[in-house]
């Protein structure tokens, strides 16, 4: 059976991912295709593990580096009141985290994300111009930050 996570990185690869916004040494940063949070960012791993624990410590250290610079370019771009991370891999279990914006506007802001039912909603994506701008946005913020993007995907 193939991985999911690994089929949707192969998508970014090629350039066949709307959402995509940059590769780094250790994942990809793309805008979340659910954006009831506005701004949410997945960070896939590069490599195919199922626990953090299981990278090797340089890459695991490399990857948890990257992940905390592109929450602090999300900080910048965005400005939320709080950002909520989460590494959970119950789904798809290949390591990637959520990356989650929380504002004073949301319905529960001092609740979990998933608290919000609404946030499990089917919902239209984003328009293309909006999502370019946010990608744009925090691509613009990832290059002030303290990694190497290896792959702009705009």
């Amino acid at each position: 059976m193939t991985c999911p996570v690994c089929a949707f990185n192969a998508t970014t690869e090629r350039g066949d991912d709307d959402d995509a916004i940059a590769r780094l040494g250790t994942g990809y940063v793309k805008l979340n295709p659910n954006q009831y949070f506005r701004g949410a960012v997945l960070f896939p791993a590069r490599t195919c593990v199922t626990e953090l624990h299981l990278l090797p410590p340089a890459e695991r250290a490399r990857y948890l580096h990257e992940m905390a610079e592109v929450a602090h370019a999300m900080w910048r771009a965005l400005g939320p009141r709080k950002l909520n991370y989460e590494l959970l891999g119950n789904t798809d279990a290949h390591l990637h985290w959520h990356l989650y914006p929380r504002y004073a506007t949301d319905v529960i802001p001092q609740w979990p994300v998933w608290s919000d039912p609404m946030m499990h909603e089917p919902r239209p994506p984003l328009p293309v111009e909006e999502r370019d701008e946010l990608r744009s946005t925090l691509l613009a913020e990832l290059r002030n930050a303290d990694v190497e993007i290896e792959v702009a995907y705009l």
